[in-house]
């Protein structure tokens, strides 16, 4: 995968591309759609094949789960095959889009953007990953606690892998946060003064962000994805020019 969100940033993009007529950019993308769907259905159907292990990693934090409809189980590792499968892919679908776009760029921007879409990937990967092995285990022992002697957790292996799930995107899509800042930035639309600035108005955003985009209620999940949050705004305030 490293290898692949690698090459986004090798894509030949000349200063001067030549204009092409409508006719070759339609088929220029029809191209490059093939070329990501095969590669997402590639990698789909290589996580379909580990989908019982990785159904077995997804579960440790909890233990057993049980399915209460005959589908259950079977549309549940679909779901991992599809999620896995993207994230699997997605270098490869990245490397499309800006093949793709990176004619309609100015030289000016080519050079950054074609290096943060190499990084958001690894961003992307990087937010799921601390969902996935550091809050989700937590979160989990924080909301079975919340049971009693007479109220014995049953989860159902479909509602747990939805909420892991949601958590991981969650993750990844705020992980995002420093992309965003800096293509603003660099934009002219936001200065490192208006940040420092507003850096109040910023820290109460990112905990209604964390509030809004958390799948649970508990306030833990909320303030794990809120924590990082801040964490990734001061960093990305000390890279801006």
């Amino acid at each position: 995968m490293a290898e692949a969100a690698s090459s986004l940033a090798e894509e030949p993009c000349r200063a001067q591309d030549p204009p092409m007529p409508l006719t070759a950019h339609l088929g220029e993308l029809r191209r490059r759609l093939i070329v990501a769907l095969a590669a997402a259905l590639g990698g789909t159907a290589l996580m379909f094949h580990w989908s019982g292990a990785l159904l077995e990693l997804i579960s440790r934090p909890v233990g057993r789960l049980v399915f209460l409809a005959p589908t259950d189980a079977f549309m549940t590792r679909l779901k991992i095959a599809l999620f896995g499968g993207f994230l699997l892919s997605l270098p490869v679908i990245l490397h499309q889009v800006w093949g793709f776009v990176a004619r309609a760029l100015d030289e000016s921007w080519r050079g950054p953007l074609r290096r943060l879409v190499s990084i958001s990937y690894f961003l992307f990967v990087g937010g799921a990953g601390l969902a996935y092995f550091i809050v989700l285990p937590a979160a989990m022992r924080f909301l079975l606690a919340c049971g009693s002697q007479s109220v014995e957790p049953l989860l159902s292996v479909s509602a747990y892998v939805g909420f892991a799930a949601a958590l991981c995107v969650a993750f990844g899509a705020v992980f995002q946060l420093p992309l965003v800042l800096f293509i603003l930035n660099r934009a002219g639309l936001v200065s490192k003064e208006t940040l420092r600035a507003k850096r109040s108005y910023a820290y109460v955003l990112a905990f209604l962000l964390a509030a809004f985009l958390t799948p649970g209620p508990d306030v833990f999940s909320q303030v794990a994805l809120a924590a990082p949050t801040l964490i990734l705004f001061e960093i990305t305030l000390l890279v801006l020019r």
